[in-house]
């Protein structure tokens, strides 16, 4: 598993705006070595190619450019939030350590923290991210208050308390020129049911095994009976699903991330394995009333609007009386939400 070094993202960055090592070297002001290095011990890790390297000029690969994207991303989170510590430097501050995943958690962060300041401009927002084991650890050691965490059905943590938002399908996706692809939908919410008994001679793309994907994934397989041959594996769901489009094998995802796309094609699950998104934090905290607001904008402004299609809400009390904190008029859904995306159906 790789988890990005944000002291060392403005290299990988420079090297693609420059299109080389010694001028990515120069821009940062480091050997060329250095950056070198780093970017030899990155491809290592992710195992793969993230620069084409013909001519004079390095070229992001297909991963390179999905890498990029998230660290361009997560560099503007970053630089969002020193600008408003830097705007507010003579004000005494409080901080709010957020654990966030690397893809849908900073994203999510991102689009909530202008809401959050206007209404808490003395509060910073410290986002740490990292996969699902490093932030429960850092919220069992006190190093974040709150976590926007996925995890599977089963776990518990007598150290944390986790508090569920809703739960997320996963479903099977294959590229469009598999054998039983002619079964399938390329809208997953019209995705018919099979059994993933029946992809026992099919290689697949999976999730890394410490990743709360990879553990549902696992789970899955027990239940249908077999051990996958697995052709390719990462913690980065963005480059498992466009491994998958590329033809590389089936891949197992949570529906989100199940595009309507011309090579891509669905099938849900008969036994279906789901994700829940959860709110974490050390048992024994007490929310504050500026954490209750961000649990509030995070589920109110944005899980209704970005998770929809096979989600369904979970939503216990504690939640609906945060949300009725802050919005008294609010009204509640019940269970699945209906699907938005009318264009994808027939």
């Amino acid at each position: 598993m790789h988890a990005m070094n944000l002291k060392q993202l403005p290299y990988f960055v420079a090297i693609a705006e420059t299109g080389s090592l010694s001028a990515a070297a120069r821009k940062m002001g480091v050997s060329q070595p250095a950056v070198s290095g780093y970017l030899q011990e990155l491809e290592k890790e992710l195992g793969t190619s993230l620069f084409a390297r013909g001519g004079r000029q390095m070229v992001p690969t297909e991963a390179g450019s999905i890498y990029l994207d998230m660290a361009r991303q997560i560099l503007s989170l970053q630089a969002r939030t020193v600008t408003a510590i830097q705007a507010r430097h003579n004000r005494q501050r409080q901080v709010i350590r957020v654990g966030v995943s690397p893809h849908r958690g900073a994203q999510t962060l991102a689009a909530l923290y202008h809401d959050f300041v206007q209404r808490y401009p003395q509060i910073e927002i410290d986002p740490v991210e990292g996969y699902m084991p490093e932030t429960f650890e850092r919220l069992r050691s006190g190093q974040l208050d709150l976590g926007f965490a996925t995890i599977a059905r089963t776990l518990t943590d007598p150290a944390l308390r986790f508090l569920p938002t809703h739960e997320e399908e996963v479903v099977l996706a294959l590229p469009a020129f598999h054998r039983l692809a002619p079964l399938a939908s390329r809208s997953v919410a019209l995705a018919p049911q099979l059994e993933l008994s029946e992809f026992r001679d099919t290689p697949f793309v999976l999730m890394t095994a410490d990743s709360t994907m990879g553990q549902i994934s696992r789970q899955l397989f027990a239940a249908a009976g077999f051990e996958p041959v697995v052709a390719f594996q990462s913690g980065n769901v963005v480059m498992v699903t466009d491994m998958v489009r590329t033809g590389a094998g089936a891949g197992l995802i949570p529906a989100y991330y199940a595009r309507t796309l011309e090579d891509m094609v669905y099938f849900r699950l008969r036994q279906p394995g789901y994700m829940t998104f959860s709110l974490a934090w050390q048992n024994g905290h007490e929310l504050s009333e500026a954490e209750r607001y961000l649990i509030y904008l995070k589920i109110a402004r944005w899980d209704l609007k970005n998770f929809r299609v096979l989600n369904t809400f979970l939503w216990p009390e504690e939640i609906r009386k945060i949300i009725q904190e802050f919005d008294p008029n609010f009204s509640i859904p019940q269970g699945e939400a209906p699907d938005p995306r009318k264009e994808d159906r027939p």
